[in-house]
């Protein structure tokens, strides 16, 4: 048989605040694997992809924690913390973020554009991205949206086409609060809608690979005790259910083909998943985009990360990250 080398892919769901996870589990990552072949995301993953492809090696952690505001320290679990982050997400829902974007008032009667203007983010990026770096293969990136009309994954890689600011603010189209992006005569809106982690492009390779699919909702957690929890549980199982069950579904049609091509592989394929705790806002998690709220995430993804090399289970061919 023959073997194929090995490649090394990160690919990043969406969840908008919660990207603030991806950077700590990157920061983590690039301390054992410097270099990256592949990434690829939908939504704030998206974002979190671009901003490693668009940066110099030396300074994808610094963009990283520039635009998800994780540099100062995380908060506790408490009831007054807990309050916090509601306000917080109140806030955001009410008056945006500075940064992130702001309330699109009035909005347009004509044609729908969002409830929230995205230009604070597309400026942020314009800064912090050279387009020119992360549509020169290394990594490639790969993006995804998703057509509005007819419900289809449209996938952007640099490998074939370049990558322009448009194709990650479309993938960031996530509606009723961001508008869709019209592209090719075609509207497309957030990549979540079809491939919230969509790593099926990299799992087509031949090459062996170690695969990190960093979700920011997990499919596996407590029974809900009451309205609030109820509501975050349904998310997160909307999401994180839909990345768990296609990429074992995924990983089992590339072992078919991987038997009929007589290629002999070790694939590792990692799952990790940004499980909150009792001091986030429910089911308006994503909104709370407070500096404390951004270094918690990014803390957990870091020590996420570093508990990967210890998981030996598999699942489906998947090795669940769960500290």
């Amino acid at each position: 048989m023959d073997v194929e080398r090995s490649l090394t892919a990160a690919v990043f769901s969406g969840g908008l605040g919660l990207g603030a996870y991806h950077g700590g589990a990157f920061e983590a990552l690039s301390a054992v694997a410097p270099s990256i072949d592949w990434v690829a995301g939908s939504s704030a993953g998206a974002i979190t992809a671009a901003l490693i492809a668009g940066s110099p090696s030396a300074n994808r952690l610094q963009n990283l924690r520039l635009y998800w505001h994780a540099g100062g320290p995380s908060a506790g679990a408490n009831d007054a913390r807990h309050l916090f982050a509601w306000l917080s997400s109140i806030n955001t829902r009410l008056f945006g973020h500075a940064g992130f974007f702001h309330p699109r008032l009035p909005v347009p009667a004509s044609h729908f554009g969002g409830l929230y203007d995205l230009g604070p983010t597309r400026e942020r990026l314009r800064r912090l991205i050279d387009f020119d770096r992360l549509n020169g293969g290394s990594p490639r990136i790969t993006i995804c949206a998703t057509d509005l009309e007819s419900g289809d994954a449209v996938l952007f890689d640099s490998a074939s086409a370049p990558i322009e600011m448009d194709h990650i603010l479309a993938s960031c189209g996530f509606l009723p609060e961001f508008a869709p992006v019209q592209i090719a005569g075609r509207w497309l809106g957030d990549g979540g809608f079809s491939l919230n982690a969509p790593f099926d492009p990299v799992l087509e390779t031949s090459a062996a690979l170690r695969l990190y699919v960093i979700d920011l909702f997990a499919r596996d957690g407590k029974v809900p005790d009451g309205l609030e929890a109820a509501a975050e549980r349904k998310s997160d199982l909307t999401f994180g259910n839909q990345t768990f069950q296609r990429l074992g579904h995924a990983l089992q049609a590339r072992q078919l083909r991987a038997e009929l091509q007589g290629l002999d592989r070790d694939d590792q394929v990692y799952l990790l998943s940004y499980r909150p705790g009792r001091e986030e806002a429910g089911p308006e998690k994503s909104f709370d985009l407070s500096e404390a709220a951004m270094a918690q995430r990014w803390r957990a993804g870091f020590l996420d990360m570093q508990h990967a090399a210890s998981v030996t289970a598999v699942r489906k061919g998947i090795r669940a990250v769960r500290r």
